[in-house]
């Protein structure tokens, strides 16, 4: 990591607010100073795991992210639903990955009690 910025001459430190990138919860700021053509940083940029989303992984659980039905599989929509599950749960359904995206119909159909 470096330790000094330079800095944008039409932006000054050039700050963005880190989100998660599971549920997009707000988690901090980004510095990003002069970037390529001087150009503005991004209001907010996708950067790491909340301490909500890690404590679900590190335990060995999943986080389901729901898109819409019928998403584009390499940029899926997401709608905003996010649910996170205990390892059992992983385990019972066989989900190897501790991220995935599900959609909008089979979300509702597995947590229509829950929700």
């Amino acid at each position: 990591m470096s330790k000094s910025i330079t800095l944008s001459e039409k932006h000054g430190v050039n700050p963005s607010i880190t989100c998660c990138e599971v549920c997009g919860k707000e988690t901090g700021v980004a510095l990003f100073g002069r970037l390529k053509g001087d150009a503005e940083a991004p209001r907010k940029v996708a950067m790491g795991l909340c301490d909500d989303c890690k404590k679900v992984i590190d335990g060995g659980g999943i986080m389901i992210i729901e898109v819409q039905d019928g998403s584009d599989q390499k940029n899926p929509y997401r709608t905003g639903r996010v649910v996170g599950c205990t390892r059992a749960f992983r385990e019972r359904l066989g989900i190897p990955n501790p991220i995935v995206y599900m959609e909008q119909s089979m979300f509702n159909q597995l947590f229509k009690n829950a929700i």
